[in-house]
């Protein structure tokens, strides 16, 4: 598996590296609307015979690796760094000191100081926008987005408006712009507005700082670029009179919807073909290196919307939704070939930066004095920007504390992307733009990047170290003084025990020591603090890394993994403040949807809506599985934590507060699981049947690798062995245990009431049911309302509320609605579901024909029916009323139904009755209406019927 995993690194890299550099020919909708170009795309001549980009990006990725290696430590960032390099390689060769023996390298630099600008747009920005969007965290992006559409909305919009305001500004002072005009102001505003987040996100990175601040800058610069991009294209159709007749505002929203309309169908095509393929990395990650290609291709050249758009969506679809569609073990090589893929591409972009600076810059002295103000004036606009959008800002998703909006302003670094549309300005003919405008526009633009990389890339360290966002948290600290001192301990243990191995006897020991971790000062101040908050972080943690080791066994299934895990996420927004067991995620994650219940009622949706319920219940089911195991897993890091904390009362107080929490989840999901095993054994049978096989089959291959490294298989042997059971694996995948629901007629046989009845009325009654699923909360029948149908559940429980006040649970074999059918008077109860609720439902349309035919049908539902009626009456009424629950009951148990065409004179001596239909007269003629409880003796009409009980055993009860 070693050698695929390696030949595949190596034959993608390759292939990347060819990709990327040999598709010089212009694709985009520019090159039909350029009439000319600078015609200086690529020099010849007898010694280079058009090899020149090929050494250039020899040249290239040797100083990029040089200087990743060797300049490591150097407080100026990567990229910074690049630019210096660039600018220095540009100004040597543009005075001629690579000449002579040194032409080859003198014409490969001249190469890519005269680039065309689209092989920036079409080979390089594929890979940098789709690998910043993929390896985005999406949760953090879903809550910073908002921010991140202010800025890359109105916020650009108003930028650009400042921005030209002040070049006509410049203009107007006679600096040197007396050429320059709104239209030109416009676009150089939208130019310069497109940020480059690289430098500073990897610094932020480095530093520790907030995450949600590196993921704000990084989400803006990606949505501002796609923005900048569709602005700048509306003022230079315009500038170049190929400009369509659709309004500007239309055309903006047409070409922005329809670039994120483009990524998301292909992201959509992509993962339906990954979830095909399994375990199989050159498949996979060809499909998608493929697919980020394809977007901005067919956005840019064939529909003429916004590729970059179209990329972010792409990659914030396939890093999100598409990652549990991705093979658990090509995950980490993906992420790893996009690294590499956009270190090469910001290696080469940042010193043909700076090269192209250095070889096409055509300034004057008047030049330097506008940018330096411009300069100043880009950072002030973008301070106005930011200033009155703050108010809405502070309030949104994770919301903008101010010193992450002095980060958010300070780092707003310009790079290639601006520099690729200067030159695309720079390459147009001189009939649309005069050669002084477009000399102005590309050093003014050029000048702007290397100053924003050269003065912001390198001193916001110092900005964000002032600021304290890189100070650890002191729990942390704390936390991390344990870890160190638990390390120094047991690594002079394992030292110990190295020095009484026979073999290593004559070693010196003393040198061995040097490398053991740095001591921990005796002397070090303990730091005291309520360190709680920091262990919720880390067990939060450890159980969402639980859940993708589980999904990467198979235990978990994808559905499964990505709920639990946003789960986790919204759990640690709170930063460990919330006890663990306080979590609304588990409530919302082991519901079905309520509308669900309600596609039933329709004729044709019906069967497909309890397909998905139940499919519903089984992602449930997994969950909590997934989810017990998790916690059992973080008591066992606990357990470590206990171990390690040794004496340490206060440590160990919060230890033991995060194992309670711990435990009430872990019986929260037990709870869980035992209902939904008990109503629903089809669903744990088949999910247990998933996860038995997957683990016979993870232990198969493990015992495969573990014969190969011990030399018993040859590696060709194992390798076929290998992929026969990736192919079993694959196929419990694709076609996991299905659950199979049981019929109606199974379900009816299991209702007590039902079961005395003869075969041939069971089977008529089987026949008229329909079964109907409710999740928890859905309403089952209202008060108030004429009856629709009786319901009798089959699986699940239900409350039943009259009024404010709950009644009675009820569970399987319960039937509803039989009093509304028995007496036509409306219903007096509210039942809602307690759990996910199977019930079989018969109208009563239906009922009627059965009662007609089977009157022993409607002696069980007046039986029925008639003890609830009673129960509910004699409840509220004196003694009864404060009679415990479990007495009454008992009384009711025992109660039995008179009939009026039975018996029609009754005896209450010593008896309790509820009259429950028609009427029946006193001893002194008088008539009694249903229902009303009775107490003394009385005459039953014919078609009166009415509920007794013994009260002889109560007697002494009742006291």
């Amino acid at each position: 598996m070693l050698s695929v995993k390696f030949t595949t690194k190596v034959i993608l890299a390759l292939f990347f590296t060819i990709l990327l550099f040999n598709l010089s020919i212009p694709l985009s909708v520019f090159a039909s609307e350029v009439a000319q170009h600078s015609g200086e795309v690529l020099v010849h001549d007898d010694h280079g015979h058009g090899m020149e980009p090929l050494l250039f990006i020899i040249i290239a990725l040797i100083i990029g690796a040089a200087t990743s290696h060797f300049l490591k430590k150097s407080p100026l960032p990567f990229t910074v760094t690049l630019l210096i390099i660039g600018l220095v390689l540009g100004v040597a060769n543009r005075n001629s000191l690579f000449e002579g023996y040194l032409d080859s390298i003198s014409h490969a630099i001249r190469w890519a100081g005269n680039i065309d600008p689209h092989i920036i747009l079409f080979v390089f920005l594929p890979t940098l926008i789709f690998e910043a969007a993929f390896a985005m965290d999406f949760h953090t992006f879903k809550k910073t987005s908002s921010n991140a559409v202010i800025m890359a909305g109105p916020g650009i919009l108003l930028a650009l408006f400042l921005t030209a305001a002040l070049m006509m500004g410049l203009a107007y002072f006679g600096f040197g712009l007396q050429y320059w005009n709104w239209s030109i102001a416009l676009m150089f505003g939208a130019v310069v507005s497109a940020t480059d987040p690289v430098a500073v996100v990897a610094l932020l990175k480095e530093l520790g700082a907030s995450k949600k601040l590196g993921t704000l800058i990084e989400g803006e610069s990606l949505l501002n670029d796609g923005t900048a991009i569709v602005i700048f294209m509306v003022f230079f159709l315009a500038l170049t009179g190929a400009a369509s007749d659709t309004a500007p505002v239309i055309e903006f929203l047409r070409v922005a919807a329809g670039g994120i309309f483009v990524g998301l169908l292909l992201g959509w095509i992509a993962i339906a073909w990954i979830k095909k393929v399994f375990n199989n990395a050159m498949v996979e990650i060809s499909i998608i290196i493929a697919t980020a290609y394809l977007t901005f291709y067919i956005a840019e050249d064939f529909l003429h919307v916004s590729g970059v758009l179209g990329l972010v969506a792409l990659g914030l679809m396939i890093g999100g939704v598409g990652k549990t569609r991705i093979s658990p073990e090509v995950q980490h090589f993906l992420h790893e070939f996009w690294e590499l893929a956009a270190f090469i591409a910001n290696a080469l972009i940042f010193i043909i930066v700076g090269i192209v600076v250095a070889e096409r810059a055509v300034f004057t002295a008047t030049d330097f004095l506008v940018l330096g103000i411009l300069y100043i004036g880009i950072h002030v606009v973008r301070a106005i920007v930011i200033a009155i959008f703050y108010p809405a800002m502070k309030r949104l998703g994770y919301g903008l504390p101010i010193k992450d909006a002095y980060v958010l302003w300070y780092g707003a670094l310009r790079g290639a992307i601006g520099l690729a549309l200067a030159l695309v300005v720079a390459g147009v003919d001189d009939k649309y733009i005069s050669p002084e405008i477009k000399n102005q526009f590309l050093f003014y633009t050029a000048g702007i990047v290397v100053l924003t990389l050269l003065i912001n890339a390198t001193t916001i360290k110092f900005l964000v170290n002032s600021l304290g966002l890189t100070a650890i948290p002191p729990a942390k600290a704390l936390m991390m003084l344990n870890a160190k001192q638990y390390l120094r301990n047991s690594s002079e243990n394992a030292l110990e025990r190295l020095k009484k191995d026979r073999f290593l006897s004559r070693a010196n020991w003393s040198i061995v020591s040097e490398y053991l971790p740095d001591a921990i000062p005796l002397n070090q101040e303990k730091i005291v603090i309520e360190t709680i908050a920091e262990l919720r972080r880390r067990v939060l943690q450890k159980e969402k890394s639980n859940y993708w080791k589980q999904f990467k066994e198979g235990i978990l299934g994808p559905d499964g993994v990505v709920l639990l895990s946003d789960g986790i996420n919204e759990v640690m927004d709170a930063g460990g403040l919330v006890p663990l067991s306080e979590r609304k995620d588990l409530e919302e994650l082991w519901h079905t949807p309520k509308m669900m219940s309600r596609i039933q009622k329709l004729p044709i949706l019906g069967k497909m809506s309890e397909r998905m319920f139940i499919d519903k219940l089984s992602v449930s089911y997994d969950c909590a599985r997934g989810f017990v195991e998790a916690q059992e897993e973080c008591l066992t890091l606990v357990e470590s934590m206990v171990r390690s904390a040794g004496d340490d009362k206060d440590e160990l107080k919060n230890l033991s507060m995060i194992e309670s929490e711990i435990n009430e989840n872990r019986i929260h999901g037990l709870t869980f699981l035992r209902n939904l095993r008990k109503e629903y054994p089809e669903i744990y049978t088949a999910i247990a049947t998933r996860q038995a096989s997957r683990l016979v089959l993870n232990y198969e291959l493990h015992t495969i690798e573990r014969l190969l490294n011990k030399g018993q298989l040859e590696s060709d042997e194992a390798k076929k062995m290998i992929h026969a059971v990736e192919a079993r694996m694959k196929k419990l995948m694709d076609s996991p245990p299905a659950v199979y629901l049981p019929e109606n007629n199974e379900l009816l046989k299991n209702i007590p009431w039902l079961k005395d009845l003869d075969d041939a009325t069971f089977n008529e009654v089987a026949t008229e049911f329909q079964s109907r699923l409710f999740a928890i909360g859905d309403v089952i029948t209202k008060e108030a309302k004429g009856g629709d149908g009786l319901f009798v559940i089959a699986r699940g429980t239900a409350k039943v509320t009259v009024g404010s006040q709950l009644v009675d649970v009820v569970g399987a074999g319960a039937v509803i609605g039989e009093i509304s059918f028995l007496t036509g008077k409306n219903r007096s109860a509210l039942v809602k579901a307690e759990s996910p609720v199977t019930a079989l439902r018969i109208s009563y349309a239906s009922l009627s024909r059965i009662v007609n035919k089977s009157p022993k049908v409607e002696e069980m539902l007046w039986m029925i029916g008639g003890a609830r009626m009673a129960g509910n009456l004699l409840g509220q009424t004196e003694p009864f009323n404060i009679w415990r629950a479990k007495q009454l009951k008992k009384l009711i148990e025992k109660g039995y139904i008179v009939s009026g065409q039975k018996e029609k004179n009754i005896t209450m001596k010593n008896k309790i009755g509820v009259l429950l239909s028609d009427k029946a007269f006193d001893a002194n003629n008088k008539e009694i209406t249903a229902p009303s409880i009775i107490n003394s003796d009385i005459t039953l009409s014919p078609n009166a019927r009415i509920f007794l009980a013994t009260l002889e055993e109560q007697g002494t009860e009742e006291q």
